[in-house]
């Protein structure tokens, strides 16, 4: 067996590879299994900075089947691509622990390739990319050093260039390769991620005010329009007694649009919006939102949902109008005034009282706005847990402070309760406004639960107690909330959000954010359809012929080109140490017009030199000196000896000048 070269930073490069994809998986991967797979990185790391002998096959595989065992344990069968991804690094890294040949280092760097490319099933921003691809470079140089005896800072710059060589004609290809739907692909990762659901308790989306994880960008074409911005995402129309959920009834009727919904919806606003990878259907607009896009959606409810589950950022231009104005039909009528019996007796108590003597159900939509201020009711996003089949009642007249959800829940239930429609919506208010593109930026912390209640010639509105508890909260993100600032940045997870009271920081998060929406825009989201504007822009749209010549053209010269590269004469080798100096001092004696004499050695042409120019006679000697060190006697040309060697031709060079 051939003994490898370089074998001690063949194996700490790719412990370092996988741990940093360990450090990533952390996310994405039970921590039970995390651990094993750091325990096995920080195994190999030991292995070879002590020299110790690597396991034998019988101890590696009995670890290797608990290991299995405990993948599938933690893992689970439920989420097929993260139970891949396991099984890929959980085999790369025990294969490292075994490795001993060539052909098993071989083995492992193309598995390493397969485990970098499984980061972008789970996140494709332009951090991720840059670190993947330094990543890619490192392993490129751990596979040329299998084959060459070069050093690691060699072998990466080779990869380097190699991999600068080919970002030209990847771009190209980006551009002007027609996109092709995939022969194949594999199903997205189910994002275990905090975020909205279909079946949740508005009582717990407080919860989502600690997590700054991204959902949307949006741009408007023109101005924005007016705080606050109300980003629908899911309708709840039925009480359980403890939370509001979207009942079949409703998904099954609003997935037809009617004819009469579409012509009598005036766009008032246009605007693009770029959502963050999620395995749930579900994207978000303002108001009653309509899409053109090929993989968006639109019902009846004026809702956005993908037509497919692809856990992949998703960008999509919407247009949004009022809420319809449409008469309920009958059957919806009696839908969005049901409730079940529960025991929240005091606040259906309320509604009754609360409708009294009232005229209209406007009239009572002003009751109750007006009832939240003279209670004297508070926001907080750290509200007192209730628990029981009457929490509305608790939060009504008992604790009287809560997050969004406790306040759409309870108007909600108050509206059924005195007759008149009403259901709760999930979504996002605000958004934080990046000055340098005009994207608003909306965060799992703007997460938002408020009432639509239909009122007779008005059609469905708008009711959100949080406009006179906290009034502050509907003009802009959660993030800029000056009131709720203590309270917020004490909830929040660790990151620059939580930072941004820095001047310094908080001008770093917004221009990393700016970079990231234009990767996002420019990058990720450059679809067939801008693709075939982009090409239409440049060769019209009547020579469309163009294009497929313009692409063969191009490969071809650049096949050519490399051909060329390849069989162009190379260079003369590397000139010897210290020869180079003396070829530069030659040269400079031919100009001043001294005599040289091409059949003596160097060290007779230094002294023949130092004949004819007595002036730097010492100079020339001791220059012949120390070349005759580094050639003849082999002493190492370093740092200083060039040092030394720069100095005396400068000095040689000045001295001469001086005396012409």
């Amino acid at each position: 067996m051939t003994a490898l070269k370089n074998l001690k930073v063949i194996n700490y490069s790719l412990c370092f590879i996988y741990s940093a994809l360990v450090m990533f998986f952390t996310a994405h991967l039970p921590i039970v299994f995390i651990s094993v797979l750091a325990l096995l990185c920080a195994w190999n790391f030991y292995v070879t900075i002590s020299n110790k002998t690597k396991p034998n096959a019988w101890l590696a595989n009995a670890l290797a089947a608990l290991a299995l065992g405990l993948m599938l344990f933690s893992v689970g069968f439920s989420d097929t691509v993260i139970l891949f991804v396991a099984m890929l690094l959980l085999s790369s890294l025990f294969k490292l622990l075994q490795a001993k040949t060539k052909k098993h280092y071989h083995v492992i760097t193309t598995l390493t390739f397969f485990s970098l490319s499984a980061v972008y099933l789970f996140n494709q921003s332009i951090l991720t990319t840059l670190v993947v691809s330094s990543l890619y470079i490192l392993n490129f140089a751990v596979l040329g050093l299998l084959e060459s005896k070069h050093n690691l800072k060699v072998a990466s710059k080779q990869s380097g260039k190699l991999l600068l060589l080919a970002l030209p004609l990847a771009i190209f290809l980006l551009i002007f390769l027609p996109k092709m739907p995939a022969f194949w692909q594999l199903p997205g990762p189910k994002l275990a991620k905090t975020g909205l659901s279909e079946q949740i308790d508005p009582f717990d989306i407080a919860k989502l005010s600690n997590s700054d994880e991204l959902v949307f960008r949006a741009k408007f074409n023109d101005l924005a329009p007016k705080a606050p911005l109300y980003w629908r995402a899911l309708v709840h129309d039925e009480f359980n007694g403890n939370a509001w959920l979207t009942s079949d009834l409703l998904k099954h009727n609003s997935v037809i649009k009617t004819k009469a919904q579409q012509v009598s919806s005036l766009t008032k606003y246009d605007y693009s919006i770029i959502a963050e990878p999620s395995s749930q259907k579900w994207l978000y607009g303002l108001n009653f939102a309509t899409s053109n896009n090929d993989n968006v959606e639109s019902n009846s409810l004026g809702l956005l949902r993908k037509k497919n589950y692809q856990a992949k950022s998703v960008q999509y231009t919407a247009s949004s109008s009022a809420l319809t104005l449409a008469p309920l039909l009958q059957w919806q009528t009696k839908h969005y005034k049901h409730l079940i019996n529960n025991d929240n007796n005091k606040a259906s108590a309320l509604a009754h009282n609360l409708k009294q003597n009232l005229t209209s159900d406007r009239d009572f939509y002003t009751v109750l706005l007006q009832y939240f201020i003279d209670k004297k009711f508070s926001y907080t996003l750290n509200p007192t847990p209730m628990s029981g089949n009457n929490t509305i009642d608790q939060f009504m007249f008992e604790q009287q402070r809560g997050f969004c959800g406790h306040y759409a829940s309870a108007a909600a239930y108050i509206f059924r309760s005195a007759g008149i429609p009403a259901r709760v919506v999930s979504g996002y208010l605000g958004g934080e406004l990046n000055t340098d593109n005009n994207t608003l930026s909306v965060r799992q912390y703007d997460a938002h639960a408020w009432v639509e209640v239909y009122l007779d010639n008005e059609g469905w509105q708008i009711f959100d107690a949080t406009a006179v508890v906290a009034p502050d909260r509907l003009t802009g993100s959660l993030s800029q909330n000056d009131e709720l600032n203590n309270e917020f940045k004490s909830n929040l997870d660790f990151g620059l959000v939580s930072l941004s009271n820095f001047a310094a920081i908080n001008w770093l998060r917004l221009e990393l954010e700016n970079l990231d929406y234009k990767w996002s825009s420019w990058v990720l989201g450059f679809d067939d359809e801008k693709q075939n504007e982009f090409l239409k822009s440049i060769f019209g749209s009547q020579n469309i012929w163009l294009i497929p010549l313009a692409v063969i053209v191009t490969l071809g010269l650049t096949f050519a080109s490399y051909f060329v590269y390849l069989n162009w004469p190379k260079p003369a080798t590397k000139l010897a140490p210290m020869v180079k100096e003396f070829e530069q001092l030659i040269k400079w004696a031919k100009k001043r017009k001294f005599k040289i004499a091409d059949h003596l050695t160097p060290t007779q042409q230094l002294h023949h030199l130092a004949a004819q120019a007595p002036h730097i006679e010492q100079q020339l000697i001791v220059f012949s000196q120390l070349f005759n060190q580094v050639r003849y006697a082999k002493k190492p040309f370093n740092k200083q000896r060039k040092t030394q060697a720069k100095y005396l031709i400068k000095l040689i060079k000045s001295t001469k000048q001086r005396n012409l």
